[in-house]
């Protein structure tokens, strides 16, 4: 489930996604999903921006994959 997230935004790099539209995309709550990209975003994994609500995947991120 949260490899699916990670793949989501992979695939969108570097455009931002919503979130929204990633929680329908995995089928869980929004509430999740923004539970789940604020941790990432906490260790650097991704952009989360919680006013526009859109996330995005580092690039250094990337690289590692």
């Amino acid at each position: 489930m949260e490899m699916d997230i990670l793949r989501i935004l992979e695939d969108q790099y570097p455009l931002p996604m919503p979130e929204v539209e990633i929680a329908s995309r995995v089928n869980l709550p929004v509430e999740k999903v923004e539970l789940f990209l604020r941790f990432l975003a906490k260790y650097s994994f991704i952009t989360y921006d919680e006013q526009r609500k859109t996330a995005v995947v580092c690039a250094d991120f990337l690289s590692l994959s």
